[in-house]
């Protein structure tokens, strides 16, 4: 290993650092909700801006390396692209973004021109994980003491929810309704909860115990649907394709063909479910009516408020996929998730190298996707955030990956029965050493 690669794995992780403010922007925007601070600027930019600086200090200090264009450069450029085509389209709608939009792209670039480190990838996950089960469980104690109001929610969907829904502790922790949680909506907080458990599986370490037991805990309050399905088909896929020794005892043709029936009838399961329990056999369709108004624009945040009764009823669509379409149109859907499938192109190559974790957890993100809308893209956000850390982490273990074989190919000829070894110190996730499921 060379000198520069040394440094660059030494260097506080900047990703680490931007972990902790996506969360946290969340969270002091649900606590001090637009209240205006300094400069008519209320906190949750202020906090964004404010751990960007350090990421930005802690960025500067990582030597350069020269670098071939790989996916990686692919997927951030793609991501910008997609970035620069919705801020167009809030123009041309004379929508509202508020000033963490501008970081957007200084992020993307940052990782594009000075990529991590597998190693500091997985401590930028963990300390994403991490900033999540504080906030959870700070959130939750806070309520407890009288400290903090859990946030109101209308009689009918409280009566609504404890009729349709399985909330065992609900009512003893003193809880009306399924828990809104610090994230705002209690769809949001499950899918943050699902996120903690298949992180836990999917880069397992010590701390693994709390995020599950962070997790479970959300889910439990929660009970958001897609947000169980989601877990358990991050979690299957993990099951499927890991190369953990733990699963050895089943091998990984029959464990992906099962696991493959698991995720088919599940997902039938899921889809027989009928979407008007939660009135989503109107919303939809209303949504979609409106988006063919202008289908390759959309009609904009105000075009839904000035839209059909429905839309100005709910005010988004309840579902990533529509609401993108509806408000951005054809242009910022096939921007946005043409990115998004390069990233999944680049989970799933370090999958079928033996590192599924990163394909899991984004996998568990776009299932949640399927009944809420979980990003705007024109800013920074924790849970496009965590998507991005995947794909970086992705691209990273590939990189060594094929690093290390070319290094083994050409040594091959002076140290042959090195090539064989699968036991050893230096055990990474996905080999045959390792005890990780990721």
């Amino acid at each position: 290993m060379d000198t520069s690669q040394k440094i660059g794995k030494a260097s506080p992780s900047y990703l680490a650092i931007l972990s902790v403010g996506v969360v946290l922007e969340r969270y002091t925007n649900y606590l001090w909700y637009e209240q205006p601070v300094i400069w008519g600027q209320p906190t949750n930019v202020l906090a964004m801006y404010f751990f960007f600086g350090i990421a930005a200090t802690l960025w500067l200090a990582v030597p350069w390396r020269r670098a071939r264009f790989t996916g990686l450069q692919l997927f951030l450029v793609a991501m910008i692209v997609a970035w620069i085509v919705h801020w167009a389209l809030y123009r041309y709608h004379g929508d509202a973004m508020n000033y963490t939009a501008a970081l957007y792209v200084p992020i993307m670039l940052m990782i594009l021109l000075k990529p991590l480190s597998l190693s500091q990838a997985k401590v930028a996950v963990l300390t994403f994980a991490w900033a999540t089960s504080v906030v959870l469980v700070l959130t939750r104690v806070l309520e407890m003491l009288g400290l903090l109001v859990i946030r109101s929610q209308l009689e009918g969907i409280i009566k609504f929810d404890e009729e349709r829904y399985f909330l065992p502790l609900n009512e003893i922790m003193g809880i009306d309704g399924r828990w809104p949680g610090p994230f705002g909506h209690n769809g949001d907080t499950a899918m943050m909860g699902a996120l903690l458990v298949v992180i836990a599986f999917a880069f397992w370490s010590r701390s693994s115990w709390v995020f599950l037991a962070v997790g479970a805990l959300a889910l439990l309050l929660t009970n958001g649907r897609a947000s169980l399905g989601a877990a358990a088909a991050g979690v299957v896929l993990l099951l499927m394709f890991s190369r953990s020794r733990r699963l050895a005892f089943a091998p990984r043709g029959t464990r992906i063909f099962v696991g493959s029936v698991v995720l088919i009838g599940g997902a039938l399961f899921m889809f027989a479910q009928p979407a008007g329990l939660t009135g989503r056999d109107r919303i939809w369709p209303a949504f979609i009516e409106l988006w063919l108004q202008s289908p390759l624009l959309g009609v904009g945040g105000r075009g839904i408020a000035t839209g059909n009764e429905i839309a100005q009823a709910y005010g988004h669509a309840h579902s990533l996929y529509i609401d993108e379409l509806t408000r951005w149109g054809l242009a910022g859907f096939i921007t946005q998730f043409a990115a998004i499938g390069i990233g999944i192109f680049i989970t799933a190559r370090a999958t079928g190298l033996g590192y599924p974790g990163p394909l899991a957890v984004a996998v568990t993100y776009l299932i949640t996707g399927i009944t809420e809308p979980r990003n705007s893209w024109i800013a920074p956000s924790a849970t496009g955030f965590l998507l991005i850390l995947m794909v970086v982490a992705a691209a990273a273990f590939s990189s060594e990956r094929v690093s290390a074989a070319s290094t083994r190919q050409e040594t091959g000829s002076r140290d042959e029965p090195d090539l064989t070894n699968t036991i050893g110190a230096d055990a990474r996730p996905g080999d045959p050493k390792s005890g990780s499921l990721g």
